[in-house]
């Protein structure tokens, strides 16, 4: 299957394991979940003992959703770096913002994050986020648990919604 493709968008929430099995059979462009970034970040302000909802909680959320929000069907290039390179510098100004209060979990996570938030959109490439997806499969997990749906037909009803959010598909 690999073959026939040049090279694949992949969005992850961060975690990496997927790249071990297709690093050696086909180009990965690597982009991180902006969806996940402000989402995962209360758990690691949690880990830094950072009072949710307070001052500082949502300044750094707050940072984070602006700096993760991507406006679609930018493209000029020349807008595209000057967007990138304003976030970029954001991002900066958050990641020093947590290092001078002490949120090391904080810190640590943005820095891991920082390198792939942007790859597609610089690529000019359409992928942000994988929000559609985990409904999908927060909806198929539920039906397969409580209804008991069989693999194959969870399966197959995922290929169908995922095929119709990403390549138009109507089934």
């Amino acid at each position: 299957m690999f073959k026939r493709f040049s090279q694949f968008l992949l969005l992850t929430d961060g975690d990496t394991a997927i790249l071990d099995s297709v690093k050696d059979k086909v180009k990965i462009i690597f982009q991180r979940c902006l969806w996940h970034i402000p989402h995962q970040a209360k758990y690691v302000l949690w880990q830094d003992a950072v009072k949710r909802k307070s001052t500082e909680w949502l300044h750094v959320i707050a940072e984070l959703m602006e700096i993760c929000a991507i406006r679609p069907f930018v493209d000029c290039r020349q807008t595209i770096e000057m967007m990138v390179e304003s976030k970029r510098n954001r991002l900066e100004e958050i990641i020093r913002y947590c290092r001078e209060n002490g949120y090391s979990n904080t810190v640590s996570y943005l820095e891991n994050a920082r390198p792939d938030m942007f790859t597609a959109l610089e690529k000019r490439l359409n992928g942000k986020t994988t929000s559609k997806v985990e409904r999908v499969m927060r909806t198929v997990n539920m039906r397969a648990n409580v209804s008991k749906w069989s693999k194959v037909g969870a399966l197959n009803v995922t290929k169908v919604r995922l095929a119709y959010y990403y390549n138009g598909f109507d089934a």
